[in-house]
């Protein structure tokens, strides 16, 4: 096979994920600004929804791997993909808790979904490919992220209501829904990923390693907030409250995470490596500066600068952890394997939401200081077991 081309099935899948994320992510652009000032709800109140979607996704995601290796994957997917479009409707809704449940239950729904798809596209690619496999698909699900931000950007300059906006999202997700049903899997290689890990982790039992990704990940959870934090931040940050410097903060977040995860899923390195040192350290340093620039009041380019650096870190974490895990888990316990990222990650989520919304009490700035820390700790805890394996490997 070329190396420049994927497979078919890959390809249906990675175009699924762009039109998923061009349904869903302007849903998430624009729910912050809805709750907060549309239905007048505290900052806590949204830290609790989301921690809520997270949370109980992180079950939801443990399920949906589960149900995945129990079985069929394609299927599995289909039936998370088609109950996505709940959270477009949740601008319909004129209370508060309705609103929050239909948002909840788009969430969870894309959580059950999530392993299953990721099952299917280390199925559907040959092992040497499936970094890039994998870069390909994040650069695809987060540039369609970017691209509906960028439509509702546009519809809140036309003074387009918000609902009406977010209704929206359900045509692409129901595309999104159709191209996983044209995956035919007429061929399917090895679950598993040989020697994609560190050269060194093959003296290190991939059970300790697994572990240590999943510490590694949830602790990355307890500094992946959810992006509404900083599109509130930008949107107050100016005197007249405009929603659009709040939008604009998640199209160069997801512009710049979608194109890292393009780049550097054609990269050919140590996927374990490039895990901690492209991926958690940068999304460390993200955070820190949002902080730094929130706290003292620099100009508004700061702010966007360090969006920029946080979504190059994100595309790296998206490209390289579902990558290592195809290396170290069996393909019948791949669904479970990926549930158990996706749990790993939204456990941390759930945490982190809560712990965010707190924290705003004390300042706009201490909870960036917070999530840049948990980074930090992430990046520490993964590359010293990395280093720790190169070292044996060097011996």
């Amino acid at each position: 096979m070329n190396r420049r081309s994927l497979p078919r099935d890959a390809w249906l899948l990675c175009f699924s994920a762009f039109s998923a994320d061009l349904g869903y992510q302007g849903v998430t652009a624009l729910y912050p600004l809805y709750l907060v000032f549309q239905l007048h709800a505290s900052l806590y109140a949204y830290g609790l929804v989301t921690a809520i979607a997270f949370g109980g996704g992180a079950f939801v995601s443990y399920l949906g791997g589960r149900a995945g290796d129990r079985f069929d994957r394609k299927h599995v997917a289909v039936a998370g993909n088609i109950l996505i479009p709940l959270m477009a409707l949740a601008g319909l809704a004129h209370s508060l808790a309705l609103s929050a449940l239909l948002y909840i239950l788009g969430w969870w729904a894309r959580y059950f979904r999530s392993p299953a798809r990721r099952a299917l596209l280390v199925g559907a690619t040959p092992p040497e490919e499936r970094t890039r496999a994998f870069g390909t698909l994040h650069a695809l699900d987060i540039g369609g992220g970017m691209l509906s931000a960028l439509i509702a950007l546009g519809a809140l300059w036309l003074k387009v209501p918000v609902a009406a906006v977010m209704l929206w999202a359900i045509a692409p997700l129901v595309v999104s829904t159709l191209l996983l049903l044209f995956v035919r899997r007429s061929e399917v290689y090895s679950g598993q990923t040989p020697a994609l890990a560190s050269a060194g982790a093959r003296r290190i039992p991939p059970r300790t390693v697994l572990a240590a990704l999943l510490l590694s990940a949830t602790l990355y959870g307890f500094s992946f907030y959810n992006l509404g934090f900083p599109i509130v931040t930008a949107t107050e940050a100016h005197a007249a409250a405009r929603y659009e410097w709040g939008v604009l903060a998640y199209v160069v977040y997801l512009g710049v995470s979608a194109l890292s995860g393009y780049v550097l899923g054609a990269c050919r390195g140590s996927p374990a490596r490039s895990l901690w040192l492209l991926g958690y350290l940068p999304s460390a340093l993200g955070s820190g500066l949002i902080g730094l620039s929130v706290s003292g009041h620099v100009q508004t380019l700061a702010f966007y600068l360090a969006i920029a650096v946080l979504g190059f870190g994100m595309g790296a974490v998206e490209t390289f952890e579902p990558t290592l895990v195809s290396s170290l888990v069996s393909h019948t316990r791949l669904g479970r394997g990926m549930g158990f990222l996706s749990v790993s990650r939204a456990i941390g989520q759930f945490l982190s939401n809560l712990i965010m919304g707190v924290l705003f009490v004390f300042g706009q700035s201490v909870p960036y200081f917070y999530a840049f820390a948990c980074a930090l700790l992430a990046a520490l805890v993964f590359g010293s077991v990395e280093l720790a394996a190169r070292r044996r490997f060097a011996r």
